[in-house]
């Protein structure tokens, strides 16, 4: 059986950067992941400044498919908004790509990184953890779950409820040609989100310079109809002139997050951390969680730094998260819809959203994952 000082299991934005964090403080940790990187992710894949301020990566540098964007659109009910910033609010970037860059990135700071490794079993034993894996069985005196939704460590020790509310979504992202990126520009120059009537779920059109990526999410359970709703979401881009007729886009794929508004996990233990995905830290209205996998990650890698130099309780890692992403309860959009019946549910987003700039600002910030914008 393998030992080392860490085990992350997730190679994503959070377990990645964890990992990294662990390498530069002279720890060795091993990132373990079920999947051969690079892997084909579902998501939108939009990433705030202060994000990649945390991983150290400059837009104007970063090799890959990048894209500034100083704008974006919000409809609801056939309303549509607009907000911009002077600087940019957030980047465009391709999953695949930018998952591989932050992992090899923590292998060469010397993580080890094994790929191919789907997790079976998490156990706690006399003097750490033990993680089982189809390719070996490794322990270490802690372990940081940055597997997703999913995460086995989650399902280990993070107390998962069967009362968690759950977004299920799907997504299609595709390379499009540069003469019809030429075609599209005019209509096509910033991301926007489209509210269902319903308050429950959310479409998304990005495009980040030759992707364009098209989703729908909506929260599980009894009228979540998503194939209904994926269609209305296509045939209402298709007349708005954002999806011509003849472009042919990649098939949708779907994925699932958690939403930490009815049944929080338990974030920390004694010997373990959730991050990301794994703790549920997605924003509610628009599921943007590469900046809270990130910001987690950093904080997890510190927390166990922590433990295993200066004997500090991992405990101390819930309670930074709370007082960052709050407790669990319904977020600040939530908390309000959750008190008004549908029909003032619907007059109040519409309120906001015809309200001024600085206010339209504030609700943007929220739903881009900005923690503080400015006009």
């Amino acid at each position: 059986m393998a030992h080392h000082d860490v085990i992350v299991v997730g190679g994503g934005p959070g377990g990645s950067t964890a990992a990294w964090r662990l390498a530069r403080a002279g720890l060795r940790p091993l990132v373990l992941d079920a999947a051969v990187f690079p892997r084909q992710k579902v998501c939108a894949g939009w990433v705030t400044p202060e994000a990649l301020a945390d991983v150290e990566v400059d837009p104007e540098k970063y090799p890959l498919t990048i894209q500034a964007f100083a704008a974006c659109r919000f409809e609801f009910e056939r309303a549509r908004h607009e907000t911009r910033w002077k600087t940019p609010a957030s980047y465009g970037i391709v999953r695949r790509e930018f998952d591989h860059y932050l992992l090899e990135r923590a292998r060469a700071a010397g993580a080890d990184v094994l790929e191919g490794a789907r997790v079976t079993e998490v156990t706690p034993e006399a003097d750490g953890i033990r993680v089982v894996t189809e390719r070996g069985v490794f322990a270490a005196k802690a372990v940081i779950g940055a597997g997703g939704h999913r995460c086995p460590v989650a399902q280990a020790f993070g107390e998962v409820s069967e009362q968690e509310e759950v977004v299920i979504a799907q997504e299609s992202e595709t390379r499009v040609a540069a003469d019809r990126v030429a075609s599209l520009r005019d209509v096509a120059d910033a991301p926007e989100l489209y509210v269902e009537p319903d308050l429950k779920g959310y479409g998304w059109y990005f495009p980040k310079e030759d992707v364009l990526n098209i989703g729908i999410g909506v929260v599980s359970g009894p009228g979540a109809d998503l194939p209904r709703r994926r269609e209305a979401l296509l045939a209402s881009l298709r007349a708005a002139g954002r999806l011509p007729e003849d472009l042919a886009i990649e098939p949708f794929r779907g994925h699932a997050y958690v939403v930490r508004r009815r049944a929080p996990r338990r974030l920390a233990g004694d010997r373990y951390c959730l991050v990301g995905d794994a703790a549920g830290l997605a924003r509610d209205l628009s599921g943007e969680g590469i900046g809270p996998a990130i910001r987690s990650g950093i904080l997890a890698a510190e927390a166990v730094e922590g433990k295993l130099r200066r004997s500090e309780p991992l405990e101390a890692y819930a309670k930074v998260i709370v007082r960052r992403y709050g407790s669990g309860e319904a977020g600040w959009l939530g908390r309000q819809l959750s008190r008004l019946p549908q029909t003032c549910a619907r007059f109040m987003v519409r309120a906001v959203l015809r309200t001024g700039a600085a206010r339209r600002h504030v609700v943007f910030g929220h739903i881009f994952g900005m923690r503080e914008v400015s006009s």
